[in-house]
């Protein structure tokens, strides 16, 4: 039976992940840091990225054939706040699980989870937050690490994952309020600008997608995992709105069009993934999830 370790199994992303490999037959070893993992079936290890021996003598026990590195500060307004923390979390736990790779399992492919947001010098002259410049760091560490000590690691920059499941996602975020609106709550949505946009996937295509370029990808392509379409807030927030049943009261500092950038998806479709869920059910998916 292969073996996937996965890092960040506790997350959004993560549970995701972790059923899907469940459903293909592997064993699935949980990155937890001091609880059991919700999927019963999977192997809770304890873990701490920011400990390089710890992760060494872990792969050292496990070997795992795919490694999956989901974990991550997320947040750009935590980025701010503490850039320390993004900084030590992104960096150096990235670092420490590469290295315990090298040690202890230098033959299982490792798949690096980036973002679409990340600072890209090449189009840009300065970050814009410490998350960006911290993701930035991740990829080229990633990249590196793979060509100097010829490790098996792919990298991707993914867009904003959207499906059921607790996450502090804007989609998920604005169901919430829907449904606490519609059982009485008095607190509106209120946007920055409700005419922006975001490229959004479901998070189940993105875990395929994730598998896919474990198997079939080049360690010397950066992939990135989005749908290629971007989504007003507007439209969002009334499809949210119609499902939830809701009048939940929008607001917004201002109404302005944003230019409409497309991430190009031809690397990951070129393995044979495809987009297979619509915004509108990953939509009505989340509903049904706060609902329930």
């Amino acid at each position: 039976m292969k073996k996937v370790f996965i890092s960040g199994a506790t997350g959004f992303t993560g549970i995701h992940a972790c059923e899907y490999y469940l459903k293909r037959g592997y064993e699935v070893f949980a990155a937890v840091r001091n609880e059991l993992h919700p999927v019963k079936e999977v192997r809770s290890v304890l873990c701490d990225l920011l400990d390089a021996e710890w992760m060494k003598a872990l792969f050292d026990r496990i070997k795992p054939d795919l490694i999956l590195h989901l974990a991550a500060q997320n947040h750009t307004g935590q980025s701010w706040a503490d850039p320390i923390s993004t900084m030590t979390t992104n960096v150096l736990g990235t670092l420490n699980l590469l290295e315990g790779a090298r040690s202890s399992a230098p033959h299982a492919k490792i798949l690096i989870v980036g973002s679409v947001i990340e600072f890209d010098p090449c189009h840009a002259n300065e970050p814009h937050h410490p998350y960006g410049l911290s993701k930035y760091i991740q990829s080229l560490l990633s990249t590196s690490w793979s060509s100097l000590y010829e490790l098996n690691v792919l990298v991707v920059k993914t867009s904003n994952l959207i499906g059921p499941g607790y996450s502090n996602g804007i989609c998920s975020l604005l169901a919430k309020r829907c449904i606490e609106y519609s059982k009485g709550g008095l607190e509106g949505f209120h946007f920055q600008n409700i005419l922006d946009h975001r490229d959004f996937l479901d998070v189940r295509d993105a875990v395929k997608a994730y598998d896919c370029i474990l198997q079939k990808g080049n360690s010397k392509e950066t992939y990135v995992v989005a749908s290629g379409q971007n989504h007003r807030f507007l439209h969002v927030a009334k499809e949210l709105k119609r499902l939830a049943d809701s009048d939940l009261p929008l607001t917004t500092d201002r109404f302005q069009r944003s230019p409409d950038i497309v991430f190009n998806i031809d690397s990951i479709e070129k393995l044979g993934w495809r987009k297979r869920i619509p915004i509108d059910q990953s939509l009505k998916d989340i509903i049904e999830y706060y609902q329930t």
